[in-house]
């Protein structure tokens, strides 16, 4: 069976390297999903759940946004953080969201700070409930 080596780095260290069979990620605009041999891209990431399919089952990822870039053989992912899920708290999830919902957006900078930490609470939140 044909493989991906996915590797995952956050700026303070190599978090994942690891061969998959399959990947699944979640971009600013939806989600993919990656198999071997899939025809090279980039793409920006969006906040959520991270699938990585292995031999010996699968793992699940927090993804704080970033990058993606994708060869033939590998997958190689830039993000702020990757943490577990079952690590995320709904009760923080929520003050997060309240906390960006009364953010002032005066500027174009403050509205995509607005943007970026709605995003962020909202896929937390998501994931904290499910978990």
């Amino acid at each position: 069976m044909a493989e991906l080596r996915c590797i995952v780095v956050t700026p303070e260290k190599t978090e994942l390297d690891i061969t998959a069979s399959s990947i699944t990620v979640p971009l600013f605009d939806g989600e993919i999903g990656i198999l071997p041999g899939r025809a090279p891209m980039v793409g920006r990431l969006g906040f959520g759940l991270m699938t990585v399919k292995t031999n010996a089952g699968s793992t699940k990822h927090y993804v704080d946004g970033g990058f993606i870039q994708v060869t033939r053989e590998s997958v190689c992912i830039l993000t702020d953080r990757l943490l577990n899920p079952e690590s995320l708290d709904s009760a923080q999830a929520t003050k997060d969201l309240e906390a960006a919902s009364t953010m002032k957006a005066v500027t174009a900078e403050a509205h995509a700070a607005r943007t970026r930490a709605l995003s962020q609470a909202r896929a937390k939140l998501r994931l904290s409930a499910k978990g």
